[in-house]
């Protein structure tokens, strides 16, 4: 990915925090959209040589103090970069995973100022299933566009699997009902409760829970729950290497995909891109995740259990835990292809912004 701030279509991202997606959309269609990053807005010349596309991805970075709070000064700042930029010539395209941050605490009223404040500003707003698009077309008056989704995907030079994950997989192997739960490890997901409703309701499946963990008090709480479960609960609060990671979905009989709906977490129930439920697709492994429409959309024709956010996945897991072990795995999502298809997507979308002077808004 090229540094050139004013080159073509612009990521505004964090170098010491990649994007997974922005890595597999270069990786799978490096020719399709050349694509540059910046690190900040202020590294963006307010007016670009030539037409340029900014393209905002993880908003919260941008409107944090230097002590690291998130302020309304700091977003009031932000917009009004934001909207000196596009009157230099810039287009704003902003790729909604989620609609507000979801890793550490619950978003805030400050979150929502920021989250509606770019949607007033935006050209063009990118987003992965109709559900999503159709709640967030209520919102601003720019053109949405479905992208599509996919998930990690498997790089055919990752080299050997390391032994962490090696002997990961192997625990998961290990028993007649395996279920992963892999990503970040924070609030959003309500952990607990689901280690909980896991231990509840199975009687001899396994569950392994991994990924980084920046919450010292939940890491030591699942770290509990995992040893008063008789060894059937797994805790690994480190990162899997995104080029490893499809070890552990091809071992594990299920993905656990959990997420709250609840108070400040409600709005998953309309705009929501579960990675985790892409990546599970593309392996083949089947999905358990709550009924929620990007979720459903995606989900469609694939195997999965779908359990009313109301009830949790405890039901559904000791359901799952009785049926015998499939002789053959569904065939994964074609994830390089779906990649491309997004990639042209993004390819049309930075034609048509830098050809028109003005975007034609609803």
């Amino acid at each position: 990915m090229s540094t050139a701030p004013d080159c073509g279509w612009v990521v505004i991202r964090d170098p010491g925090w990649p994007s997974p997606y922005f890595a597999e959309l270069e990786r799978h269609a490096p020719a399709a959209l050349p694509l540059a990053c910046s690190a900040t807005l202020d590294a963006l010349p307010v007016r670009p040589a030539h037409p340029g596309v900014i393209n905002l991805h993880r908003l919260k970075r941008l409107y944090r103090e230097p002590g690291g709070q998130r302020t309304l000064d700091a977003v009031k700042t932000m917009l009004e970069q934001l909207a000196v930029l596009r009157e230099g010539g810039w287009r704003i395209v902003w790729t909604v995973h989620n609609l507000l941050p979801i890793d550490g605490g619950p978003p805030s009223d400050t979150d929502w100022y920021a989250a509606l404040g770019v949607l007033g500003l935006a050209d063009t707003v990118l987003t992965h299933t109709c559900a999503d698009a159709v709640y967030l077309s209520r919102l601003t008056k720019a053109p949405v566009t479905v992208a599509g989704w996919s998930g990690l995907t498997a790089p055919a030079d990752a080299g050997p699997e390391p032994e962490p994950t090696s002997e990961l997989t192997r625990w998961l192997r290990a028993t007649s009902y395996a279920v992963l739960v892999v990503g970040n490890l924070t609030a959003y997901k309500d952990l607990p409760a689901v280690v909980g409703a896991f231990t509840g309701h199975t009687r001899h499946a396994r569950l392994l829970v991994a990924g980084p963990c920046r919450d010292d008090a939940l890491a030591a709480e699942l770290q509990d729950a995992a040893q008063e479960s008789g060894g059937r609960v797994r805790v690994y609060p480190h990162r899997i290497p995104p080029e490893h990671v499809h070890h552990l979905y091809r071992a594990a009989d299920a993905a656990l995909c959990p997420y709250r709906v609840d108070g400040p977490w409600e709005f998953f129930t309309q705009v929501l891109f579960p990675g985790s439920v892409g990546t599970a697709l593309a392996f083949g492994t089947p999905v358990i995740a709550p009924d929620l429409p990007a979720i459903d959309e995606m989900t469609a024709g694939h195997p999965a259990l779908l359990y009313p956010t109301a009830d949790g996945p405890g039901q559904v897991l000791a359901a799952a835990e009785t049926v015998p072990r499939p002789r053959a795995r569904r065939s994964p999502v074609d994830g390089a292809a779906r990649w491309q298809a997004i990639a042209a997507t993004y390819q049309r979308m930075f034609e048509q912004l830098t050809t028109r002077k003005e975007i034609q808004r609803a």
